[in-house]
């Protein structure tokens, strides 16, 4: 530990501006994983039911399934079974506004990451470049026999700053690919499940549909499922 202190406080006040970006980053990558991983993936059991009460017609009782839970994706077939007696165009339209509604959500702050890895490795050469200009000016009042030593000291010190960059930037770029491809299967996963819903209401025949009295609901209204 003591080691790690002495290496952020030989590089200078960088180091620190540094350490910042990597706590952010941090943050940034258990915040996502976490949203991504609990909050947005699709549970498939939950929505296999409601395909299945939507198959055999029971428009009512697959719409009320989905405002028993807060999945962003219930949001989504509800506004499709709400629309479920209207033309393709009205039932594509209703789910197109409340999938714009969720994307915010699955994208929020990834690039972030990406932009804190970025900025790590150009902090980085700053203090290196600082480094190598505080070690060449600390040479003109040092005796010939010193200057190597001074010199080999001062460089050894700028160049901690551009490890410490490519250490914090190198596990953001990481991150950041894999965040960035779990919200893509997500997306897929979305965009299959609203697609064989708008295929059901549409081309399917049914006799059910949403009590015309019934208010589309809000998702801010919806209950925690399960």
């Amino acid at each position: 530990m003591e080691g790690i202190i002495s290496f952020i406080q030989d590089g200078g006040v960088f180091m620190y501006v540094i350490t910042g970006m990597l706590i952010g980053a941090v943050a940034l990558i258990v915040e996502r994983f976490l949203m991504l991983y609990f909050n947005y993936s699709v549970k498939s059991s939950f929505f296999q039911r409601v395909r299945s009460l939507v198959k055999d017609g029971r428009i009512r009782e697959a719409y009320s399934s989905c405002l028993s839970t807060s999945h962003p994706l219930a949001k989504v077939v509800a506004a499709v079974l709400y629309n479920a007696s209207n033309p393709k165009d009205a039932v594509e339209s209703a789910s197109d506004i409340e999938i714009q509604k969720v994307l915010p959500g699955i994208q929020a702050r990834t690039t972030y990451i990406n932009m804190l890895g970025n900025l790590a490795t150009l902090v980085g050469l700053l203090g290196t470049i600082q480094g190598l200009v505080m070690s060449f000016s600390s040479l003109s009042g040092v005796s010939g026999a010193e200057k190597a030593a001074v010199l080999a000291s001062g460089i050894s010190t700028a160049m901690n700053t551009t490890m410490y960059g490519l250490i914090v930037a190198i596990p953001c770029i990481f991150f950041y690919t894999l965040l960035t491809s779990m919200e893509e299967k997500i997306l897929k996963k979305y965009d299959e499940v609203v697609s064989e819903m708008i295929h059901l209401v549409v081309f399917k025949p049914h006799d059910e549909k949403v009590n015309t009295d019934t208010q589309f609901k809000e998702f801010k209204g919806f209950k925690k499922h399960g």
